[in-house]
């Protein structure tokens, strides 16, 4: 069994994330809108239907989420989580404005259902708020590897800003959820945490090879060899996993 790193604490109290998401949509990277439709036809090849996908995949209302994490804040007094988490939801939209602007700009279409993307929704909406959060975590970390490789794949002026936006946001965005499961866990004995840790390992890497498959030729025009993208989502997987941690949360208070 893989030996999990305690991560550094980083903004786990949930007053100080709530002044994070504040803070970072006052923050945002200056989109070159400007620049026009400036996607080649190889560009095309290599991304539309990709784009089209994630952006779809970004684009919810978060009402079962935002659900969820209101009846955890009325059980445990937490409101500054649930207002949170609605600034998170808020980040996830700003994503697929975002980039449905930067389709609308090239002439693609935006789509309307995937039976990957169906079957994550289904996923997330059958389950309370640590299941919905687990797996709404897995395709957070794969948009932390997919993006920058969106970013190689393409010359866009205003695609590769805007991905350098969402890499930003990301890795706050695993950062803040990941911590949550750690506290939703932080009674549980050891041996169940490292039980869950293989299962979603499992999870995980089934979901990793569908998205390569998936989105080969946007990984291809990056440069980004199979072993490169199986070797960027272990080190992100791994560090999500240290901040799921319950260790985590004893090692900071001590």
């Amino acid at each position: 069994m893989t030996e999990l790193k305690l991560v550094p604490a980083r903004r786990r109290d949930s007053a100080a994330w709530l002044e994070y998401f504040r803070t970072n949509n006052e923050e945002l990277l200056e989109l070159p809108w400007d620049a026009g439709a400036e996607l080649s036809g190889a560009d095309k090849h290599a991304i539309v239907a990709s784009v089209q996908i994630f952006q779809l995949g970004e684009r919810s209302e978060g009402k079962h989420l935002s659900r969820s994490a209101k009846l955890y804040a009325q059980r445990t007094g937490d409101h500054a989580y649930y207002e949170a988490m609605v600034l998170f939801i808020k980040e996830e939209q700003r994503h697929a404005r975002d980039l449905g602007r930067f389709m609308e700009l090239n002439g693609i279409p935006v789509i309307k259902k995937t039976l990957t993307d169906s079957v994550f929704r289904w996923l997330r909406h059958l389950a309370d708020l640590e299941m919905s959060v687990a797996v709404l975590v897995c395709a957070e970390i794969i948009a932390q590897v997919y993006y920058p490789a969106l970013k190689e794949a393409t010359r866009s002026r205003v695609l590769r800003r805007l991905c350098d936006q969402i890499i930003a946001d990301e890795d706050d965005h695993v950062a803040f959820q990941s911590q949550r499961l750690a506290i939703l866990r932080r009674r549980r004995p050891r041996w169940v945490i490292a039980w869950i840790h293989v299962s979603y390992r499992a999870f995980f890497w089934v979901t990793a090879a569908v998205v390569y498959l998936g989105h080969a030729p946007v990984f291809r025009a990056a440069g980004m060899r199979p072993r490169d993208f199986r070797d960027s989502c272990r080190d992100r997987l791994e560090a999500a996993l240290g901040y799921m941690d319950p260790r985590q949360l004893e090692a900071a208070s001590a």
